[in-house]
C-alpha cells in the first residue's frame, strides 16, 4: 500500500549510491587529468607550430669548494691593457740619472731659485759626462749647467772648464749645456779628433755627435800657435767621422797665406784609415814658395797600404813620391819608395840685375829613383836573418836631393 509522503527504502538507497558514484568519479578525474590533444593519427607532422620549449635537463651540481675572495685595488686604464700600480710620482724637472759632485771650496744651495753652485776645483759626473771647472752652476728649473774658469792675481786663466763625454775631450773658456738633451754652447774650445787639433771661437752642440763651429781652425800641430793651420769661418763636425767647412785659407806661423779653397773636407776617423795628408809650407831661395807633403794615405787591407805625396814650388818644380808597404805579422815586411822629380832651381852662378829674369837664370833637372826594402821576421827561422835592399836611380837624382 502506497502511502503518500513516505520514501521507499530501495529508492533512497539507490539515490545515495548514485550520489556516491558521482562524487567518486569527479575525484578520480581531478586526480588523473590528461590534456586533450587534437591531431590526425594518420600523419607524422603536427598541424600547429610547436612551442620553443627547452628540454628539462638535470640540475647542475652545487659547487661546495671554498673560494677565496680578494679585492682588486689595481687602477685600470682604458687605453692600457697592462694592469700596473704606480705609486711613485716623479717630478717633471728631475733627471733620469743621479749626479755626483764635489768641490774643493764650497757648495751653495739657493732654494727659491732652485740653483746649486760649486766653487773651487768643482767636479760633476752624470752618466758618461764628466765636467771639471773652477765654478759650476746648476739650475734645476731649466736643467742647464754653466761652467767657468778662473784667473790668478796676474790675470792668467787657470782651471778652465774641461768636458769629457765618452772619448771626446774639450777645453773651453766657458760651457753652457742642457743636462737632459746635452745640447750646449761653448766658447774658445779646443779639442782633438784623431791626429787633427781643432779650435773654434764658438761651438754649438746640436746632438750627441754633431757640432757647428764659428771661426774654426784645423791643424796637426799641438802648439797653441801652430806652425801651420787652415782657418775657416763656418764648419760642421761629426765626431770620429769628418768635418766639413766652407771657404778656407791656410796660415803659416799665424800669418795668412793668399791661397784659398772653396770648401774643405777633413777626416776625423781614429785609428788606421785612408785620408788626405795635410801639407806644410816652406820658403826656399832655390825653389821659391813651396807646398810640401800634400798627399793621400790609402789602406787596402790589413797587410798593404800606400802613401802618395807631392811637393809643388812656385818656380815651377815638383816632386812626386809613392811609397807602398806590405807586412805580414811574424813573417815578413817590406816596401817600395818610388820618386819622380822635375826640379826647377834658381841658377846662382849667373849675375843679373833688376827684376827681369832670363831662361838661363833657372836650371831644370828631371830624375827618378826606385828603392825596395824587404826583411824576414827572425821568429820564422830562429838563428837566421834575411833582408834585401835594391836601389835604382838616374844619374842626376842625387844632384837635386
Amino acid at each position: 500500500m502506497n502511502i503518500p509522503g513516505k520514501i521507499n527504502v530501495k529508492m533512497g538507497a539507490a539515490i545515495v549510491a548514485i550520489a556516491c558514484l558521482f562524487f567518486l568519479t569527479l575525484q578520480v578525474t581531478a586526480a588523473s587529468h590528461v590534456a586533450l590533444r587534437f591531431f590526425n593519427t594518420h600523419t607524422t607532422f603536427t598541424d600547429t607550430v610547436p612551442a620553443n620549449i627547452k628540454p628539462i635537463t638535470s640540475r647542475p651540481k652545487k659547487d661546495t669548494s671554498i673560494k677565496k675572495i680578494t679585492l682588486d685595488t689595481t687602477i685600470r686604464s682604458k687605453n692600457d691593457s697592462i694592469n700596473t700600480i704606480d705609486t711613485l710620482f716623479i717630478s717633471k724637472d728631475s733627471l733620469d740619472a743621479p749626479i755626483n759632485y764635489k768641490a774643493a771650496d764650497s757648495g751653495v744651495l739657493i732654494i727659491p731659485t732652485k740653483e746649486f753652485i760649486l766653487y773651487g776645483k768643482a767636479n760633476v759626473t752624470n752618466k758618461d759626462v764628466t765636467l771639471d771647472a773652477a765654478t759650476i752652476q746648476y739650475d734645476q728649473a731649466t736643467q742647464t749647467v754653466k761652467a767657468f774658469g778662473a784667473t790668478d792675481t796676474t790675470g792668467n786663466p787657470y782651471s778652465k772648464p774641461n768636458l769629457t763625454q765618452g772619448d771626446l775631450k774639450t777645453i773651453s773658456d766657458s760651457i753652457l749645456f742642457n743636462m737632459k738633451t746635452f745640447k750646449g754652447l761653448t766658447k774658445n774650445t779646443y779639442l782633438q779628433q784623431g791626429e787633427m787639433f781643432i779650435n773654434a771661437q764658438i761651438m754649438k752642440k746640436i746632438n750627441a755627435t754633431e757640432y757647428y763651429a764659428f771661426r774654426g781652425r784645423f791643424t796637426t800641430c799641438n802648439l797653441d800657435t801652430p806652425h801651420f793651420a787652415i782657418r775657416t769661418r763656418k764648419m760642421k763636425m761629426i765626431t770620429n767621422k769628418l768635418a766639413i767647412s766652407g771657404p778656407a785659407a791656410p796660415e803659416f806661423e799665424g800669418v795668412p797665406i793668399p791661397i784659398g779653397i772653396p770648401f774643405g773636407i777633413y777626416p776625423l776617423v781614429q785609428g788606421r784609415h785612408s785620408g788626405i795628408l795635410p801639407p806644410a809650407f816652406n820658403v826656399s831661395e832655390d825653389y821659391g814658395l813651396g807646398l810640401e807633403g800634400l798627399g793621400y794615405y790609402k789602406v787596402f787591407n790589413e797587410y798593404v797600404d800606400v802613401i802618395t805625396r807631392v811637393n809643388i814650388y812656385s818656380y815651377g818644380g815638383w816632386t812626386l813620391n809613392v811609397s807602398p808597404k806590405y807586412q805580414k805579422r811574424y813573417r815578413y815586411n817590406g816596401g817600395f819608395n818610388i820618386t819622380f822629380q822635375n826640379i826647377k832651381a834658381l841658377n846662382r852662378s849667373n849675375s843679373f840685375g833688376g827684376s827681369n829674369f832670363s831662361k838661363e837664370e833657372f836650371t831644370s833637372t828631371k830624375s827618378y829613383s826606385i828603392n825596395w826594402q824587404h826583411s824576414q821576421d827572425p821568429r820564422v827561422r830562429p838563428g837566421t836573418n834575411f833582408s834585401a835592399s835594391v836601389n835604382y836611380a838616374s844619374s842626376r837624382y842625387n844632384q837635386s836631393v
